[in-house]
């Protein structure tokens, strides 16, 4: 039930008073549709006001700059209120219904021509953007579409019979001479304001910018209104419109400079119809068309020398984005000539090599290239002119300090705007980390496959010693005298046999242990010997100790075994490390709580003092 002035309608009188009350429920294309007809036919009308040559046709016509501005940013679909509003400007000045349906149609025909053309080949509503897109729109939109349009125009008034064919260019020229300075001078100001809304300026800009449209409103009325004395009103003073538009296309960008362009047009166009600044003439129509000209290579030099600041502009950003990423990068990015000779060298280069880029910079890359690994060079950059990349090159390059490092290698051609080779840029990363990673892995590898080799010849050799063993025995029964002492010996011989045998099958792995920072006292070698109150001294001066090579034995036993296991793998870049105080600390705790403690503590204090100081402690099985 509607209501009324807040209370509750009881009739269908109150309904029918209530329903004027709310707007019509219109789509809001609709409303643009509604809008951009009523637009396009004021501002058809106040160009058809200027028309000299024929009542239909005028060098000022701002709806050809509404209509593509309008089509760029709303879509092809508001083609409609083009056509109407073509057709109402045209019914109501002059012609027959057929003549005004034949102007609407070349109208609309020029829009949508126009956006068809600068979607395709001029980067649609980015077109004022960069300097190409512009020229393709003033050739395409600008020249083009405006051409059909005052073709099938002025074909509409001559077949109607509103114009004479022996009149048919003059009409045309101005027809399309009116249309391309409002696709010109029209179009970029609505464009570029109705794109980008949100841009907004601080105070300072804003008063600037005020400051820059009176200067070029007083430039205008100076050379177009006759403000200046009278003797210099027919003086051609153009020229000074153009320090305030230039300005105005280096401090703000394309927006601001269309519009400040727009505003000399209003003004030029209002003296010159009042006869004063160089283009008055007798004629108004001629009058018009040379200003029209004018305006029209004000816009092509302005909005261009615009776009070519912002390009500029984005550029220096994305090149300053580029070089902030180069100079931070860990990895040494080198640039060079394709005779090898150093253009650029980052904060990597100098980590990485040691030399400044003041020391390099002019230098041959030879400088970093080991003297043995010279035929490189000219094989690199043989592929570098043939334009081929060279991808994860891994090589050795030469320190500042002679130390030698190992590099992985990333070098590609540099071109410029016209796909031309003129350099070429490495990225060197330091591969010594990883190579010592790969030569510890192998070494690992290695001491794996010695200890399941351990264990597997064990089991092998102690079947047949256990064979000779009781031969031997067996002899000892058979044998007097002095042969019986060799046995003996012979015996003693098999038993340490046996003992080593034992003792291999007793390893179980073997742990290449890399980068640890120290070793726990309990686990340190050069202490394993020592009092407690050694220890307890070292500990109280706190000296932290190290580990001389790093290499774990994990093998089941006690410390009786280290001797053997240390003769075996010990060697001058690492020891063997066992536990040989443990057993006295478990004991020393069972005789304290009066029993055995489990063995699962004596691995919980091991393992938590190597985790601690980041070992990674080695498990074994339990083999008999």
């Amino acid at each position: 039930m509607a209501t009324v002035a807040g209370r509750r309608a009881e009739s269908s009188v109150d309904v029918h008073e209530a329903r004027p009350l709310a707007w019509p429920s219109l789509p809001l294309t609709s409303w643009k549709l509604v809008a951009l007809t009523g637009v396009y036919f004021v501002a058809g009308k106040l160009g058809l006001s200027l028309a000299f040559v024929h009542a239909s046709a005028t060098a000022v016509w701002p709806p050809t700059g509404i209509a593509l501005a309008a089509l760029l940013l709303y879509g092809n679909h508001m083609w409609p209120a083009i056509f109407l509003g073509a057709f109402l400007v045209n019914v109501t000045t002059t012609g027959s219904t057929a003549s005004s349906f034949g102007i609407a149609a070349g109208n609309t025909l020029e829009a949508l021509l126009g956006v068809w053309l600068v979607t395709r080949w001029a980067d649609g509503r980015d077109v004022f953007v960069r300097t190409r897109s512009f020229f393709a729109f003033a050739g395409l939109a600008g020249g083009v579409a405006t051409a059909a349009s005052a073709t099938v125009g002025v074909t509409s008034l001559s077949l109607a019979g509103y114009a004479g064919w022996p009149r048919f260019g003059e009409i045309w020229l101005t027809w399309w001479l009116g249309d391309m300075a409002g696709a010109l001078v029209v179009t970029p100001v609505l464009l570029l304001w109705g794109a980008d809304r949100t841009r907004r300026r601080g105070r300072p800009g804003a008063l600037e910018l005020a400051l820059v449209l009176a200067l070029v409103a007083l430039v205008g009325g100076f050379v177009f209104d006759g403000l200046g004395p009278i003797r210099m009103s027919r003086y051609p003073l153009e020229f000074l419109c153009i320090p305030p538009l230039v300005y105005a296309a280096f401090r703000f960008g394309q927006r601001e400079a269309a519009t400040c362009v727009a505003l000399l047009a209003v003004l030029a166009i209002l003296g010159t119809l009042e006869g004063h600044g160089p283009f008055a003439r007798d004629s108004q129509n001629e009058s018009l068309l040379l200003l029209q000209a004018f305006l029209m290579v004000l816009t092509i030099v302005t909005i261009p020398l615009a776009a070519v600041v912002r390009e500029r502009e984005r550029s220096q950003t994305a090149l300053a984005r580029a070089a902030a990423i180069v100079a931070s990068s860990d990895d040494a990015i080198i640039g060079k000539t394709l005779d090898g000779v150093i253009t650029s060298w980052n904060e990597g280069a100098e980590r990485l090599y040691g030399y400044t880029a003041a020391d390099a910079i002019g230098r041959p890359i030879s400088l970093v290239i080991p003297r043995e690994l010279g035929h490189e060079l000219p094989t690199i950059l043989e592929r570098l002119r043939r334009g081929e990349r060279i991808e994860h090159f891994e090589t050795v390059r030469l320190a500042k300090n002679g130390r030698r490092v190992d590099v992985s290698v990333t070098v590609s051609p540099v071109f410029d705007a016209q796909d031309r080779i003129i350099g070429a840029s490495s990225i060197a990363r330091d591969i010594a980390h990883r190579t010592q990673i790969e030569a510890t892995r192998r070494a690992r590898d290695t001491l794996r496959s010695v200890a399941s080799l351990a264990g597997g010849a064990a089991h092998e050799i102690n079947n047949p010693l256990a064979v000779i063993m009781g031969q031997v025995q067996l002899l000892t029964h058979e044998v007097v005298g002095p042969p019986r002492q060799r046995i003996a010996e012979i015996l003693e011989a098999i038993d340490r046999i046996r003992a080593i045998v034992a003792r291999m099958r007793r390893l179980t792995r073997i742990e290449l242990m890399e980068g640890a920072p120290g070793l726990p006292p309990v686990l340190d070698l050069r202490r394993s010997s020592e009092l407690e109150a050694d220890e307890t001294s070292a500990a109280a001066s706190g000296a932290e100790p190290t580990a001389g090579g790093g290499l774990v034995v994990v093998a089941r036993g006690g410390p009786a075994r280290y001797e053997s296991l240390h003769t075996m793998f010990a060697g001058p870049a690492m020891d063997v490390i066992v536990d040989r105080r443990v057993g006295e600390r478990r004991r020393a705790a069972a005789d304290a709580e009066g029993g055995r403690r489990r063995s699962s503590r004596r691995q919980r204090d091991i393992s938590t003092d190597l985790q601690t100081r980041g070992w990674a402690l080695a498990t074994r099985s339990q083999r008999s």
